[in-house]
């Protein structure tokens, strides 16, 4: 039997080694005999140490490639793992991203390789691809950046044993052996195309123009996205997954804006309280899915409205309500900027945690125990209620839902702490 010695001499290869012997020029490969119970030597050819490993390969024989190899695997096929047994379950918006994402890169890796296999996504072929998306579907830097974001995700999850269920019963598997590495580096997809770098929005509405996009909204699910919004700052996809009855705990008043079993991400979804004006429309609404329609319906018509209607020409035929830098996601960036601005201070690291972001101070045991804390949050969630009390002085449209619960009431104050 032989044993185990280890990391061996200058190289190994497949159960032998290349070392060196006192006194003489050269090498040799060593290997163990189970036989003898001893280390065998010969002196090899080769007089430097690049060709000595050379010719203990060709000695031996190359290993054959694992079928399970980068270069063996279709790319298409990784793609479609990805998309049918993660992005699909997370729902239709992660689905049709995925799905997007598969397409265009696809599409732009066939126009020079009739079979791509995620071996032939070399960093020059990237780099390609990236000219593809920019020229024939005049994508930016950054949304060039997401797809190959999405891309990378998915050969990561391929190279990872899964757990999936085929035929009604679950088996575990591997795709890929190894992974390959993706360029998601949106300075450098923009240096490469001749594009530009994204900046962070800037566009903060006033209450008088936030009021009027508001009054025109005419869909149910489009107003509560809203309300939504306003009173957790959550993001998008956080706010289309809540579900109350595993999210909402009625006795503490908070919302786990993190779904159960959800990993969190570097977009954090944090705990946060329930304003007294949020939980009466939940219980006004009496949905467990207060946003019953697809994430991607709701947002198309909140990002289109305010916008112009431009004719097929080009030209403007109507300016709308003249906002053309409104979107939904513009609702978070409106509220963190204004609870900076509450007649009451609300220190840096309340808002950080309100709004999801990495908290350096305390530790995860302390953190679990804030959110049983009456006072936990206390201070974004009555500047979140100033906010919107003010708000509602520029919209017709009720933003207090039509009854609250006997033992609450919507608390707005001038100034000061209570």
């Amino acid at each position: 039997m032989r044993k185990d010695r280890g990391q061996r001499g200058l190289f190994e290869y497949r159960d032998q080694w290349i070392g060196q012997e006192p006194g003489r020029p050269g090498f040799y490969r060593y290997w163990y005999e189970d036989g003898s119970r001893r280390v065998k030597r010969k002196a090899l050819d080769a007089v430097d140490l690049r060709e000595a490993k050379d010719e203990l390969i060709e000695l031996l024989g190359r290993a054959p490639e694992s079928s399970k190899a980068p270069s063996h695997v279709s790319l298409a096929d990784v793609l479609a793992h990805y998309k049918d047994h993660y992005a699909e379950p997370k729902g239709y918006s992660q689905m049709a991203a995925a799905r997007r994402a598969a397409q265009l890169v696809l599409q732009a890796l066939l126009t020079f390789i009739p079979s791509p296999t995620v071996a032939d996504l070399t960093r020059t072929n990237q780099r390609r691809v990236w000219t593809h998306m920019a020229r024939e579907e005049e994508l930016s830097a950054k949304s060039i950046m997401t797809y190959m974001i999405s891309v990378r995700a998915a050969i990561n999850y391929a190279a990872v044993p899964q757990i999936i269920t085929i035929a009604g019963e679950e088996q575990e598997v591997q795709l890929l052996d190894a992974p390959v590495s993706i360029f998601c580096n949106q300075e450098e997809i923009a240096e490469h195309i001749g594009g530009s770098v994204s900046t962070g929005r800037e566009y903060i509405p006033t209450f008088q123009d936030l009021g009027r996009w508001i009054d025109a909204i005419e869909e149910e699910d489009d107003f509560r996205y809203v309300i939504i919004a306003l009173n957790t700052c959550a993001r998008n996809e956080a706010i289309f997954d809540l579900r109350i009855s595993k999210q909402w705990n009625r006795e503490f008043g908070t919302i786990d804006l993190n779904p159960v079993g959800r990993r969190q991400t570097k977009k954090r979804r944090p705990v946060i309280r329930a304003t007294t004006n949020l939980a009466a429309w939940l219980e006004h609404w009496g949905d467990d899915r207060p946003v019953r329609q697809y994430q991607d319906t709701v947002e198309k018509r909140l990002n289109k409205l305010g916008k112009p209607t431009v004719a097929e020409d080009g030209t403007i035929t109507d300016v709308g309500l003249d906002m053309p830098e409104m979107t939904c996601y513009t609702l978070r960036h409106f509220m963190a900027t204004n609870m900076r601005r509450a007649s009451f201070p609300v220190s840096r690291e309340q808002r950080s945690k309100w709004l999801g972001h990495k908290v350096s101070e305390g530790s995860s045991t302390t953190d679990w125990y804030e959110k049983f804390d009456p006072d936990y949050l206390e201070q974004p969630m009555r500047a979140t209620e100033e906010i919107i009390a003010k708000l509602q002085k520029h919209t017709k449209r009720r933003l207090f839902a039509p009854s609250t619960k006997a033992n609450g009431k919507v608390r707005v104050i001038e100034g000061g702490n209570l």
